[in-house]
């Protein structure tokens, strides 16, 4: 009798990366994600697009923070940083599009962008705010800053926290790297599934159509100890004696303290 098992995906990817060859197997997820439904405007969502109050708190302005399109990324991993400012600031971090119940995933760059500004201009509300991303999603922060400021919705800064350069000749590096330490993270695939997997295929294929923006604000670099250069777009870089994941976990306070003296 043949039975198949659970998270098929998730199973393979587990397998690639325990020989060494998680590389080899992303593919399938690229391949596979071309078949889940797209939209290309914001509009085509059965929802809009939303962002997800993780703390609240009085202090300006307030922050939105952009997580990664790793599997296994979410709005849970920024709780530990909104809750260690000594002024709490109201923060809340965006559901990219695809990572969320609907599992519509964007049919392109500009269609994940117009979506995430959306969201960004919601949870807004119209009150000065500054995008704050980790690791890749510190790079679709700074993206959406000059999307946003183009749509004349400008961010008063971005923070990246321990965001890596987009430099193509390390991105498999980096990705397996990192995509490796996740996976590892998580032996018991309670944050990584098929479903997160496939829509990181398809952030992973759009990908391919990012350039580099100039938005004018001001940029913060919160630089952690990670075997690859941060990203040499900001102003100002602070570093940080914390870990490319413990930087929002454990060593959060150090990265809360980073991004309040320099909101100053």
């Amino acid at each position: 009798m043949i039975t198949t098992s659970p998270a098929p995906l998730t199973r393979l990817l587990r397998r690639a990366n325990d020989a060494g060859q998680l590389l080899d197997a992303l593919p399938m997820l690229t391949i596979g994600s071309r078949f889940l439904p797209a939209f290309r405007s914001p509009g085509e969502l059965p929802g809009p697009p939303r962002g997800v109050l993780v703390s609240d708190g009085h202090a300006r302005p307030q922050l939105i923070c952009v997580p990664s399109f790793l599997g296994g990324s979410g709005p849970h991993q920024f709780v530990r940083l909104a809750t260690a400012f000594a002024r709490r600031a109201r923060t809340s971090a965006l559901v990219l599009p695809g990572f969320d119940r609907d599992g519509s995933v964007p049919a392109t760059w500009t269609a994940a962008l117009d979506a995430l500004a959306s969201a960004v201009r919601a949870t807004a509300g119209g009150e000065p705010y500054v995008l704050v991303g980790h690791s890749i999603g510190g790079v679709v922060a700074h993206t959406l800053a000059s999307h946003l400021e183009r749509q004349g919705h400008p961010a008063a800064g971005v923070v990246l926290v321990d965001t890596l350069a987009p430099d193509p000749a390390r991105q498999d590096a980096m990705l397996e790297w990192a995509m490796g330490t996740v996976l590892d993270r998580d032996p018991n695939g309670i944050a990584v599934n098929d479903d997160v997997l496939l829509a990181m295929g398809a952030y992973l294929r759009i990908f391919a159509d990012w350039r580099p923006a100039e938005p004018s604000v001001p940029v913060l670099q919160v630089a952690a100890d990670s075997p690859w250069p941060p990203w040499d777009v900001a102003d100002t870089v602070t570093r940080v004696a914390a870990g490319h994941f413990s930087v929002l976990e454990e060593h959060a306070g150090l990265t809360a303290a980073a991004i309040e003296t320099w909101l100053g």
